[in-house]
């Protein structure tokens, strides 16, 4: 078959396998092969000339078969809509700004003022630059990525690879094969990826409930955040956040096969990613611009609920697989105790800290506690905006903030407060409207200095994580 008109889904698909063919034949002659495990077996490659040959002969089956578009033509008309659409120029000097610099920062601050003592604790690479990206929870990633999960019963209250979810190290892996066996700065492709993918993302949601202009700064604000080094770094951050706003832009667009994926991802990519679903349930009930949910059919009503449930379907699977592992669905979560992260309860926590203040002051609190007061700060930023993203955007995001923020306090106290509240996106759209015309430029002037201390107190291997 020959011709124009729409390409059927298996050119699309010979496209793409033919494209990752060739990927792979590069990624063989710079790295020399690998042997690899996969779902579907054991891959080994160790010459670049079959694969290569193989998709050059995917390609012309594809050409034979379906010339127009070509193989060329639709790689440029995807460059030119997703990658240099107007949003993404939007985004591209965003992103350009903020998040390869914040690895510029890091690497002063170790030529700089070294690390801190008796650090670093583990190392990847000798070249302190190359190395940045292995720092705290990356050895985690790092670990999953390439031995995959272990479980030892015996040490069931030791810190332990299961309570971190799987979609992130995954990626690593199996990307790695297409980059040299690079794992670690794969990890950081992703980020990057992730993070411009997902701004895109928000500036098109933002514009539902605010102005263009309004939209752009609260995007700027997220990225010069002062806990946005963390979208540089081998972290889920980045790519949660992608998915949590892809589910609900295309959620709020009945686009419901996109937002199931995107939740699905959400779920399997952080523990309270499976909250997600309660956000998408509210979505449905709070219909902007359409028929109220109880005029909706029973079908449509019950493809909406499920399409909601995905997130928390990816959080039933990695159970599945974790019961399989350990005989407990729920160890993930026991074994987050070893991070410090149990049940005390907001009353305690307020004590707490009230107390230290009265006891001490300000400047000694200051002094003597400084990340709780620094993670004390974002938190009570997250839930000050509590309102105002309520009367702006309504009560799913208005419940996403709180749902975001209020289960880790009360499980682990201020523990990682800013590192958690930097993917509350619905706080940074508030804030686009928020701050007036003229403080704007000071807002991110201050938070990208703030960022930029995270950023070396991060990768100098002291605690702010």
């Amino acid at each position: 078959m020959r011709g124009d008109g729409p390409l059927p889904w298996q050119a699309r698909v010979l496209d793409i396998v033919a494209a990752g063919t060739l990927l792979l034949a590069l990624s063989v002659a710079i790295s020399g092969g690998f042997r690899e495990w996969t779902p579907l077996g054991r891959l080994s490659v160790t010459s670049a000339g079959r694969p290569a040959l193989a998709g050059l002969l995917l390609l012309l089956l594809r050409h034979w078969w379906w010339r127009r578009p070509s193989f060329v033509a639709r790689l440029a008309e995807f460059v030119r809509r997703r990658i240099l659409s107007p949003d993404a120029r939007t985004i591209w000097p965003i992103v350009a700004a903020t998040r390869p610099v914040v690895l510029v920062v890091g690497f002063l601050g170790i030529v700089l003022l070294g690390y801190a003592p008796n650090t670093p604790p583990y190392r990847i690479y000798n070249n302190d630059f190359l190395d940045l990206p292995a720092r705290w929870d990356t050895g985690w990633y790092l670990g999953i990525a390439t031995h995959g999960y272990e479980y030892d019963a015996a040490k069931s209250e030791a810190q332990q690879n299961i309570a971190f979810f799987p979609v992130y190290p995954m990626l690593m892996r199996y990307g790695s094969i297409f980059a040299g066996r690079q794992v670690l700065w794969v990890g950081v492709a992703v980020s990057f990826i992730a993070f411009f993918a997902a701004l895109v993302y928000l500036l098109k949601l933002a514009r539902r409930y605010v102005d263009d202009d309004a939209a752009a700064i609260g995007v700027a604000l997220l990225a010069s955040y002062p806990f946005a080094f963390f979208f540089s770094t081998a972290y889920t951050e980045s790519l949660f956040l992608l998915t949590i706003v892809a589910a609900c832009y295309h959620f709020e667009r009945d686009e419901l096969w996109g937002a199931s994926a995107w939740g699905l991802v959400a779920g399997l990519t952080r523990p309270n990613g499976c909250l997600l679903s309660v956000v998408l349930a509210l979505l449905i009930v709070s219909r902007r611009g359409a028929a109220s949910w109880r005029e909706l059919p029973m079908r449509q009503l019950a493809v909406r609920i499920a399409a909601a449930a995905a997130p928390g379907i990816g959080m039933l699977a990695y159970s599945a697989f974790i019961y399989q592992l350990t005989g407990n669905p729920l160890q993930w979560a026991a074994q987050n105790a070893a991070w410090g992260r149990v049940y005390r309860g907001v009353d305690l926590l307020v004590g707490d800290q009230f107390e230290s203040l009265q006891q001490n002051g300000f400047y000694g609190y200051a002094s003597s506690q400084p990340l709780d007061l620094i993670n004390g700060v974002a938190m009570l930023l997250a839930l000050v905006s509590v309102w105002p993203v309520y009367r702006r955007m309504g009560i799913p995001y208005a419940v996403l903030v709180l749902l975001t923020v209020l289960p880790p306090v009360t499980m682990g106290g201020l523990l990682s407060m800013g590192r958690i509240t930097s993917v509350i996106f619905p706080l940074f759209v508030w804030l686009g409207t928020a701050v007036s015309r003229k403080h704007r430029i000071a807002w991110i002037m201050g938070f990208a200095m703030l960022q930029a201390l995270g950023a070396i107190v991060f990768f100098t291997w002291r605690p702010l994580y």
